[in-house]
């Protein structure tokens, strides 16, 4: 006698014939990038330099630098913190030497005033000349950042130029601020407005003129040169 298979039996054998569904083949995402911070950092200056303060926006970093807009807001809430964080990252690279001990107070503002003027003629001069402008018309969202990376940079400057009051390599009676004022505001002006000369001829001249400029601002207070 033939045993026919019971309804639960045909359904289990039936089950097992089938072949498994082929897996779901995804397209391919935008890819991850490991340098983020640094094409961000950079998509940020380009942005604000060519553009300004009103002209920028995260979106804007995003698709100039090429990655996700994801990967933009889960590290920066707006675009404030971002220019920030590209601007600290700038002056790590640039501005004030790291190896200050045993510099005289001459050679720490030639290696300062130099390094001031190659950002202002380098790839990101554009953004430095913007910040200042920019700091001016919005002074609410530029509280931080004028703090941090204008007025901070500044005073660093003014306790190497008290210290070397009190050290007797400027004369006591030295205005610290005006004497600053000096040297940053001349090679500001020397390098947006006053040159004649192309930027690669103001690259090529700027370390004769740094010193010439600081060694002017050190006779005219008195300083021994």
């Amino acid at each position: 006698m033939t045993k026919q298979s019971t309804p639960v039996e045909s359904h289990a054998t039936a089950n097992a014939e089938e072949p498994a569904p082929a897996p779901v083949r995804r397209g391919p995402g935008r890819p991850r990038h490991a340098d983020t911070e640094e094409r961000a950092y950079r998509a940020v200056l380009e942005l604000f330099g060519h553009r300004g303060w009103a002209g920028l926006s995260l979106d804007g970093v995003a698709t100039h630098a090429g990655i996700g807009k994801s990967s933009i807001y889960l590290r920066w809430k707006d675009k404030r913190d971002l220019l920030l964080d590209a601007l600290r990252d700038l002056e790590r690279r640039y501005v004030t030497p790291e190896e200050t001990e045993g510099m005289t107070l001459r050679d720490y503002l030639v290696a300062h005033a130099t390094a001031r003027a190659n950002l202002y003629l380098g790839e990101h001069g554009p953004a430095i000349s913007h910040l200042y402008s920019a700091a001016l018309a919005n002074p609410d969202e530029f509280q931080e950042i004028r703090q941090e990376r204008i007025s901070k940079g500044v005073l660093s400057l003014e306790d190497r130029v008290q210290r070397g009051v009190r050290d007797g390599e400027l004369p006591p009676d030295t205005p610290t601020r005006e004497f600053l004022d000096a040297i940053e505001g001349a090679i500001l002006v020397h390098v947006l407005v006053s040159s004649p000369d192309t930027i690669e001829d103001m690259r090529a001249k700027i370390d004769d003129y740094v010193a010439t400029l600081v060694d002017i601002q050190l006779r005219g207070v008195g300083a021994a040169v």
